[in-house]
């Protein structure tokens, strides 16, 4: 029996070491999702020094997606905003109560405000943009719109309605309203409906299709 255990002794400097390395790593994840665009204007300016053919707008999508980051970054920190980029997108994911009351696919006063920088940095780009709208799966009773998919439908219209008019090609966006139907989190719960009642602004990192 002693000799077992002394035997097994390899296993604690080796399950701290483990414990070290999950450490290190996630380190590494959250400092590289937060250099993530700085990095990748730093690719493109190399792309472009090796004559790739893409890297000027590769620069300008992240230079932009850079600025718009700034800009909203008491709304991220705040909670009341999501931004993800990676090499094929970039996503802004805005709760729905802070654009549109309940039923409602009228923006709020504020809403306009807080879609102002997006719109500016979208404006900076030449990529298509989708916008597509989420409900919980509360039923739609004894109100204007005659299903959720309705009513998450004409929020992202309204959306593209608002960005269009500060300028935003009309022609580069698409409409999609899901409803219920691509939850991002289970409705058996308050805090999970709250998560699934959204409007993601979807920014496409490809080469534009004319």
């Amino acid at each position: 029996m002693i000799e077992t255990n002394k035997t097994q002794l390899w296993m604690i400097p080796f399950a701290d070491l483990m414990t070290c390395l999950v450490i290190l790593f996630l380190a590494l994840y959250g400092f590289s999702y937060a250099l993530a665009l700085d990095m990748d204007k730093a690719v493109a300016i190399m792309q472009g020094d090796l004559g790739v053919k893409e890297a000027e707008r590769r620069f300008q999508e992240a230079d932009a997606a850079s600025r718009m980051e700034r800009e909203l970054k008491k709304q991220i920190e705040a909670g009341t905003l999501s931004m993800e980029v990676t090499t094929t997108m970039i996503k802004l994911t805005f709760p729905a109560p802070i654009l549109f009351d309940s039923g409602s696919a009228s923006l709020k006063p504020g809403a306009r405000e807080m879609l102002a920088p997006v719109a500016s940095g979208l404006r900076a780009m030449a990529n298509q943009i989708l916008v597509d709208g989420h409900t919980d799966a509360a039923r739609v009773i004894g109100r204007k719109f005659s299903s959720n998919r309705e009513l998450s439908l004409m929020r992202a219209f309204s959306v593209i309605e608002f960005l269009a008019s500060e300028g935003v090609p009309p022609e580069r966006f698409g409409a999609f309203g899901y409803g219920e139907y691509r939850p991002a989190a289970p409705n058996d719960t308050e805090e999970g409906r709250a998560r699934n009642r959204r409007i993601e602004i979807t920014v496409l990192r490809e080469e534009k299709i004319s």
